[in-house]
């Protein structure tokens, strides 16, 4: 195999192993409404796609968190997210299945 062949290989065997580990690296978003916040936890009621029925689950808010209030990027202290409200709440499987990475809520009425 010549230089040129050898090195079109490798580049081409790196960007699949690359490309495959991206596929294998996923978030997750659970939707459901607020069961209750307490410090840096929040209980969802959380809404099974497939079976449409209801579990419980708890996610843990990190300094990493990002929380969103519609458009607007809030700090978790001033979120102001009430039980019954609506949620979703997204983890990435490859780091943890309950640190919260995003968590969406609509905007508040009035802002």
């Amino acid at each position: 195999m010549t230089t040129i062949k050898r090195t079109t290989a490798l580049i081409l065997l790196a960007f699949v192993v690359f490309a495959g580990a991206s596929v294998f690296a996923h978030d997750e978003t659970f939707k459901g409404t607020v069961i209750s916040t307490k410090d840096a936890k929040l209980h969802v009621s959380v809404i099974d796609e497939k079976t449409k029925k209801a579990s419980s689950m708890e996610f843990v808010v990190t300094p990493t968190t990002k929380v969103l209030r519609g458009d607007k990027v809030v700090m978790w202290c001033d979120a102001k997210i009430t039980k019954g409200e609506r949620i979703a709440v997204t983890v990435n499987h490859d780091e943890s299945m309950t640190d919260a990475t995003v968590i969406r809520l609509a905007a508040l009425a009035g802002k």
